[in-house]
């Protein structure tokens, strides 16, 4: 018999992840809004903050049906938060790292690549127990993304 995940399109295992995620952010008393356009921003994580107006955190996200890392330079210096979210149909767990963590986590063997070097893209569709191990700190960093948008200027006041 057919596995089912190898029927499920790349944009669907995209869309699920970000479900997932949205109702994770829900639960935990943030809002989300997801642009119309996909222009390097997958998701905005928010907050009223009653007279203050919004704080508001757009979000890059990678989502997979397995396990998958991947890093592009488009993002480097843009300080969106990238959200990992594995396991989609599974048990989906996320990661969320800033690019210079992603970056330091790949490792040194990224940096000699042919797909790094010319492009400027590196992607992992085997994670070895090292690399787990580095991504290990990352996981399930609510808070961490709750700290962030706390940080971030509101929209009046």
């Amino acid at each position: 018999m057919d596995d089912p995940k190898n029927k499920i399109s790349s944009q669907a295992i995209e869309a699920a992840g970000r479900n997932w995620l949205s109702a994770q952010l829900l639960l935990r008393g943030l809002e989300v809004s997801v642009p119309i356009v996909d222009r390097g921003i997958d998701l905005i994580v928010f907050k009223e903050v009653g007279d203050a107006g919004i704080r508001a955190l757009p979000l890059q996200l990678k989502c997979a049906s397995e396990e998958s890392f991947s890093l592009d330079r488009k993002y480097a210096g843009r300080g969106i938060p990238l959200v990992y979210v594995w396991n989609v149909l599974t048990q989906p767990t996320a990661f969320f790292l800033t690019y210079d963590e992603a970056l330091v986590a790949l490792g040194e063997q990224a940096a000699v690549t042919a797909s790094w070097v010319d492009r400027g893209y590196y992607s992992k569709n085997y994670i070895s127990a090292d690399l787990r191990a580095r991504l290990a700190d990352f996981e399930n960093r609510w808070k961490w993304l709750e700290d962030r948008l706390e940080r971030q200027p509101t929209t009046g006041g």
